[in-house]
């Protein structure tokens, strides 16, 4: 909490006053990144999307192992989650999923052609 009135960098300021905040400027350029992407519908439809599919390969062991091994089976990059705090976990789970497509879906198709995986496996 770096607040300038009541948070961090307020309590700092009060101990040492001539002590300077510098913002970080990972940090600020994350934020950056977010807000970007939070007024275009498609990006955030898109990014949805991508965490959906995380989201749905690892609730169930069996679906992230058959497309975990398909992937690694070709040698590419494994499903990402995209992260809060890291912009650049972003680029890393879009690649995965670029790279790694017809492979994914591929999978995808085999969870859904098995008879003994239900909806919630």
């Amino acid at each position: 909490m770096s607040g300038k009135y009541n948070g961090m960098q307020a309590v700092i300021h009060r101990k040492f006053p001539l002590a300077e905040y510098v913002p970080c400027a990972a940090h600020s350029l994350n934020l950056v990144g977010q807000s970007a992407v939070s007024c275009c519908l498609e990006s955030v439809g898109f990014f949805g999307f991508v965490q959906g599919l995380y989201s749905l390969l690892v609730a169930s062991t069996h679906r992230w192992k058959v497309v975990h091994n398909r992937l690694k089976k070709k040698g590419l990059p494994t499903v990402k989650r995209l992260s809060d705090t890291r912009w650049s976990a972003h680029a890393a789970a879009v690649k995965a999923v670029v790279k790694g497509y017809e492979e994914i879906k591929a999978g995808l198709k085999e969870i859904a052609a098995d008879p003994e995986q239900t909806g919630d496996t």
